[in-house]
């Protein structure tokens, strides 16, 4: 009798021993199908993630760009010379000191550039933002650390223009929501939306008005005034640009797109800081980039970027998806290997009597530990067999649960961390979890190859015990 029908043999008597080895291995199996099958849905995850944040790309300034095109200016203007040329102004002062800026005619992103990338085919919508502008609060009081030194502050607010506020980053984060009111939208002119705790102190309602002017010059400059159209309130505190109470949370007012180069004392002469345009189509992602990039621009002064607030935030989140998959990969088979180790040990050592008998009609030790192999195979096969038809189901179980689980880490961190994405991860959930998985030939080989080659690593090392058995010592515990 040869070992395979050895083999059958001793499975067939066996059923208890067998059916729990079948089990062990089964279970195995389906966890490894289930980390092969995740490493190829994180890709499918993070594009799914996209889609259903909503592609967008940022405009915004190069700051290599930017200083070089001072280091022009400075010299066209002359060394040891005051001037001022295209928004960049020399001075010396009584000091001797030399007094170098730049104004908004300088920084500001270019109107024209961003309505001609607004234009392409496949943008479906786009929002201007300035840059935080910092006034001085007329007919009101700001929020401020009474015992903190005020002397370094510019004693103001701060104003964010947006043309659709919809769309300003600490909304779309999640950020801030408006509660009382309405956002301010393309149409609106000299309207503002302030913080609950502003509104508080003040005792401020919607349909109140506001007065600002330069806080440079608090009292000659023309003063200028909004409407409160809305009142927010902080989901998760915004994490100020700067130090000082003028930047403060609570202090940041949202107004129209044009209102704070005119508290600024800067009228026609605004300061955009960001661009923001959003894809019709995410699956034309690519094209649409393409589209934009061919426009006739200046691109050499900005960079143009993937919304790094959204989309790559998520893309991020969901590469880390391939690497808990390889980890549940590493963990499944070093375990099962420990397991599978000690059950074909604990078989040897009940089969005594078994062993005994083949080594006494000529059988060697070889012969023995082929047989238990053929016996592991065998049952694995089965169980392989098994567990390939269960491994969608599975997968997919896991898939879901490691996506769910990377979105609640997601979001716990966010809420631990002021001014960083909240909202956007929870709202995007259901949609985001929906994971496909794909069992390939490519899938389904590997994990033969894995199940097979755990149970031929535990045979071999559980054989070491009849290795180092004498058969005089295996015959005598025949008794």
């Amino acid at each position: 009798m040869n070992v395979f029908q050895l083999g059958i043999r001793s499975v067939v008597r066996k059923p208890v021993k067998s059916m729990l080895l079948l089990l062990i291995v089964f279970v195995s199996a389906s966890f490894i199908y289930a980390g092969f099958a995740c490493q190829n849905a994180s890709i499918q995850t993070q594009n799914e993630g996209k889609q259903a944040i909503g592609g967008s790309f940022r405009l915004e300034g190069n700051e290599a760009n930017r200083k070089a095109r001072i280091e022009v200016l400075s010299a066209k203007i002359g060394e040891n010379v005051n001037g001022s040329l295209d928004g960049y102004h020399k001075e010396q002062l009584p000091s001797g000191e030399w007094m170098v800026w730049t104004d908004n005619s300088f920084e500001t992103l270019t109107y024209g550039d961003i309505i001609k990338i607004s234009e392409v085919d496949g943008v479906s919508d786009f929002n201007i933002t300035t840059a935080n502008t910092v006034v001085n609060p007329v007919n009101f009081q700001r929020i401020e650390d009474k015992d903190v030194d005020q002397s370094s502050d510019q004693l103001g607010v701060s104003l964010r223009g947006n043309l659709q506020m919809k769309y300003d980053f600490d909304v779309q984060n999640g950020n801030i929501v408006v509660n009382d009111g309405r956002m301010i939208n393309r149409e609106d002119k000299d309207v503002c939306v302030i913080s609950r705790e502003l509104a508080e102190l003040n005792g401020l309602k919607v349909g109140d008005r506001l007065e600002f002017n330069n806080w440079k010059e608090r009292e000659t400059s023309t003063v200028y005034s909004a409407e409160i159209i809305g009142i927010y309130d902080f989901v998760q505190k915004i994490t100020p640009i700067m130090s000082g109470d003028s930047y403060r949370a609570e202090n940041i007012i949202f107004t129209d797109l044009r209102f704070p180069e005119k508290a600024e004392g800067c009228e026609d002469d605004p300061l955009y800081q960001y661009a923001t345009f959003w894809v019709e189509d995410v699956n034309e992602y690519e094209i649409v980039r393409e589209r934009i990039k061919s426009v006739d621009i200046e691109w050499e002064k900005y960079d143009f970027l993937d919304n790094t607030g959204m989309s790559d935030t998520m893309a991020e989140n969901f590469n880390d998806l391939s690497k808990v998959s390889s980890l549940i990969l590493v963990f499944v088979m070093v375990s099962s290997v420990l397991i599978l180790l000690f059950v074909f040990l604990f078989w040897m050592k009940n089969r005594v009597h078994e062993m005994g008998v083949l080594l006494s009609i000529g059988k060697g030790k070889g012969t023995i530990v082929l047989q238990v192999l053929m016996e592991g195979l065998l049952i694995g096969a089965v169980a392989f067999v098994l567990a390939t038809f269960s491994a969608p189901f599975v997968s997919m179980q896991v898939a879901d649960y490691l996506v769910g689980y990377q979105l609640q880490e997601e979001l716990e961190r966010n809420q631990a961390e002021e001014g960083m994405v909240a909202k956007s991860v929870t709202e995007t959930e259901s949609s985001v979890v929906g994971v496909s998985v794909n069992i390939g030939t490519e899938v389904v080989f590997f994990t033969a190859i894995s199940t097979m080659g755990m149970i031929v690593v535990s045979v071999l090392g559980s054989g070491i015990y009849i290795a180092s058995q004498k058969p005089k010592d295996i015959l005598s515990k025949m008794s």
